[in-house]
């Protein structure tokens, strides 16, 4: 396995747990399942921190070794595959949101689910999980592409 497609691994991992921690803190547990998000909790730190320790040592292996090349092409064509897909998708989730602030202002009266959307806290949550996704997006792509050899 490259260097790279270790560091998407990590970096995959830790977009995920931190989406997925940020989720459960801002939404809160669904009332309709057994409530498990201190475990959930637990695990993605977990993940988080073994992420942060597994990118340390391939960077320390990385200096002992002295390698001169850390990308080639091919590690190129695979990341600039993963920048496309993951700017296609916050482009098409910032119109989502965009669309979603024009019609809070038409279809919301106060207390409807469409003037809840629009409001500014939710925005800031939305484009926040965007980020998250598309981190996650760059990173899937990126593993694809290297998992299929190209």
């Amino acid at each position: 396995m490259s260097r790279q497609e270790i560091l998407s691994w990590t970096s995959l991992g830790v977009s995920v747990s931190v989406l997925v921690y940020y989720l459960l803190i801002v939404f809160g547990w669904p009332e309709s399942v057994p409530d498990y998000s201190a475990q959930f909790t637990k695990v993605f730190f977990n993940v988080f921190w073994i992420a942060i320790i597994v990118e340390f040592i391939v960077d320390i292996n990385d200096s002992i070794q002295k390698k001169k090349v850390s990308a080639d092409e091919r590690d190129l064509t695979i990341e600039a595959r993963g920048h496309k897909n993951a700017y296609s998708f916050v482009v098409v989730a910032i119109v989502f949101i965009l669309s979603q602030m024009v019609l809070s202002r038409f279809l919301g009266d106060g207390q409807t689910l469409y003037s809840f959307i629009g409001s500014e806290t939710m925005v800031f949550h939305m484009l926040v999980i965007t980020l998250l996704i598309s981190s996650a997006t760059k990173r899937a792509t990126m593993l694809w592409y290297y998992f299929k050899g190209v």
